[in-house]
Parts: structure tokens; sequence; C-alpha cells
């Protein structure tokens, strides 16, 4: 491990830290929008259950190897119950690597169902190599029971196609399943497994705890890793710092910054 890369993602967690104590700002931001918007991230329907639209950009540096970096970018449009989905994703460097951009629509169905289809097109590029160019879908679904409980579930290439669409090599899918818990405005905990084929299960569990108007901490707890969380609201933003313990291998660090519309 890269003990520089460790030292200067250690530095920026604290002078996160230090602007939370130095400059406590209000939210327009709830841990209700931080739910639907980072909590059920993986759950595109439940984007659908926002109010208005949202913004966000990430960045995460796998195991701190610069050939394992993601960066991602999104944009809902939200209008009524209606929900333009939008992700443009990146995972790699620039001689290897892969592009995902997924385009759908997601409704809402009152303020109890969502629902979202998104076509989703890849292309996997290697130095020396042709570019492979692939499609498929994801489908996904969130349910909220109560003004306390939400189940989500979500399908990735259940249709199983293949990669350059005519190959030999099915694109892998993936099941996602996930309930949440929300006991009172600052507490939001969730249960969560995924299961990709071919690939390994991950089960765990996550807490969310607002403390205050200005700050969201997050821990996780899986059967594969393990990580905390830290989200500062601010003027309808929400900028975040978050660090992935991996059992296996190492540390995985990341950050972003969201926005919602008004």
């Amino acid at each position: 491990m890269n003990t520089k890369r460790i030292l200067y993602h250690g530095g920026i967690l604290m002078s996160c830290l230090f602007l939370i104590i130095t400059f406590p700002a209000q939210s327009q931001n709830s841990l209700c929008n931080l739910q639907f918007s980072e909590a059920l991230h993986d759950f595109p329907a439940a984007r659908s259950m926002l109010t208005s639209s949202y913004l966000h950009a990430a960045f995460r540096n796998d195991f701190c190897t610069k050939e394992m970096m993601f960066k991602e970018l999104e944009f809902d449009f939200i209008r009524h119950q209606d929900a333009l989905l939008t992700t443009i994703t990146h995972y790699g460097y620039d001689g290897f690597g892969e592009l995902a951009v997924h385009i759908g629509y997601g409704r809402r169905f009152g303020n109890k169902v969502a629902v979202a289809l998104r076509g989703v097109y890849l292309l996997n590029h290697a130095t020396h190599y042709p570019p492979r160019h692939s499609m498929t879908v994801d489908f996904s679904i969130c349910y909220k029971i109560n003004g306390k409980f939400c189940l989500s579930v979500a399908l990735f290439n259940s249709i199983r196609m293949k990669y350059g669409i005519t190959g030999e090599e099915v694109i892998p899918m993936s099941f996602g399943l996930q309930g949440d818990y929300q006991p009172s405005e600052k507490i939001l905990i969730s249960l969560y497994g995924n299961k990709t084929l071919p690939g390994e299960l991950d089960i765990g569990a996550r807490l969310h705890f607002q403390p205050n108007d200005y700050l969201i901490l997050s821990g996780t707890a899986s059967i594969t890793n393990c990580g905390i969380g830290i989200y500062i609201p601010w003027k309808g933003f929400a900028f975040s710092v978050q660090g992935q313990w991996y059992y296996r291998i190492s540390v995985s660090p990341g950050c972003g910054v969201g926005y919602y519309f008004k």
C-alpha cells in the first residue's frame, strides 16, 4: 500500500472534520433525501422518490491504486411523479477500463411505490486492443411500506445480454435487495444483500445518524468490508467523504458532492 496516498486521503478527511467544527451551516437537506439518493444509490427507482432534481459527482480510488479509479457523474431530472435518470461512470484509467452510460425512466406512484427501467451502454477499452461495445438494461423498484419501513430491489442484466452484443461472454448479472428502517428523523438503519453472477455474495448493515442539521455520519459492516462516511449538508449541497476497508485487500477512499435543486 502506498503510504503517501494514505496520508494524503487522511489529510482530506481531517480537513473536512475541521470544516464541520469551524463552519456549522444550516441545511435544507434531510435524512430522507440522503436515504433515496445515497443510502439507496444502487437502486435507481429510489431517486424517483425525490421531490426535486438531483445532481451528483463522486470519485473513489480502490485500494489506493491509480489503475482502479472510479468516477461518476449523475443527473436525475424530477418533474411531478416522473423522473429522467442519467448516470455516466468510468472505472479504470487511460490504458484500461470500462465506461458505462445509464439512461432511463422512473415513475413514482403516490408516495408509496417507485419503479425505474434504464438502458445501459458499456464501452470496454484497452491499449492496443479494439474497443468492445455492449448493451443491457437494469430494473429496480422501491416500496415505502409506511413512514418507517422501505424495501428496494434491483436487477442488472436480467436478460443475459453478452459483451459485444453478439459475443460469447455474458455480462455479469447482479441482484440487490435492501430494507430500510427509520425509527426517527435522526436515525436510518439499512440491511442489504447483493449477489453477482458470476461473483461473490455480500450481506451487510448500514447506519446513518444525523446528530444535527449540518452533519450526518454513516457506518457500514458487511461480510466483505466495513467503512465510515461523513456527509455535510449545506444550502442544498451534500459534501461527503468515505473510507471502505476490504478485509482481503486494502482501503478504498472516496468523496462526492451532490446538489438538490429547489
